[in-house]
C-alpha cells in the first residue's frame, strides 16, 4: 500500500521540506509511492493530492468512469499512458515542470484507460478530481497485472515500452 497523510489545518502549505519527506516516505514505501491529501477526508467532494512516485513505481492502469482528473507536474519527468479496452497503448503524454518545454498539466475529462510512468528517479505531482473516495469506484484493467506480482508487472512495462516506442516512431 503506499503512504497516505492528511492534513487539517485549515491553511495547507506546501515547501521543499514536505517535499523531500514524501520522496523519502515513497522510497520506503512497499509500492515505492507517497501522497499527502489536501483534503481533509475521503468523504470530501473535491480531492486534491500532492503525489511522489519513485521511478520503479507501478500502478496499474485504471479508468474513471465518473470523473475527471488533473495532474500539475511540481518535479521530475512522467509519462501518462493511454490504453484502448484490449490494452494496446494509444498515446503518451511526456510530462515535466514548466519551463521544461513539455507538458505540464493536464486534465482527463472521458473514462480512458491510463497509468502513469514515472521517467526520473522521483516524479512529484498534484492531482485532482472528484470525490468522495469509494475504492471500487474505479475501474481496473483485467488485462494488466495486479501490482504484487512482480515478474508479470515487469512483463507488461516491458512490453508497453516498446508499444510506446513503436508509437513515437510512427508520430
Amino acid at each position: 500500500m503506499s503512504v497516505t497523510y492528511f492534513e487539517d489545518q485549515n491553511i495547507i502549505e506546501i515547501n521543499p521540506e514536505h517535499l523531500v519527506r514524501l520522496k523519502q516516505n515513497a522510497i520506503r514505501s512497499p509500492l515505492r509511492r507517497a501522497r499527502y491529501c489536501l483534503h481533509r477526508g475521503h468523504d470530501d467532494k473535491v480531492h486534491e493530492m500532492v503525489i511522489a512516485f519513485c521511478h520503479n513505481s507501478y500502478c496499474r492502469p485504471h479508468r474513471h468512469t465518473d470523473k475527471s482528473e488533473s495532474f500539475h507536474l511540481i518535479e521530475g519527468e512522467m509519462l501518462v499512458v493511454f490504453f484502448d479496452d484490449t490494452g494496446c497503448v494509444t498515446r503518451c503524454l511526456e510530462m515535466a515542470p514548466p519551463g521544461c518545454g513539455k507538458t505540464f498539466f493536464y486534465r482527463l475529462n472521458s473514462p480512458l484507460w491510463h497509468t502513469v510512468l514515472p521517467l526520473s528517479e522521483c516524479v512529484v505531482f498534484h492531482e485532482t478530481t472528484a470525490g468522495p473516495f469509494i475504492p471500487d469506484q474505479k475501474d481496473v484493467a483485467s488485462w494488466a497485472p495486479d501490482e504484487c506480482d512482480t515478474a508479470a508487472v515487469n512483463s507488461f512495462l516491458r512490453r508497453i515500452k516498446k508499444e510506446i516506442d513503436l508509437l513515437e516512431v510512427r508520430l
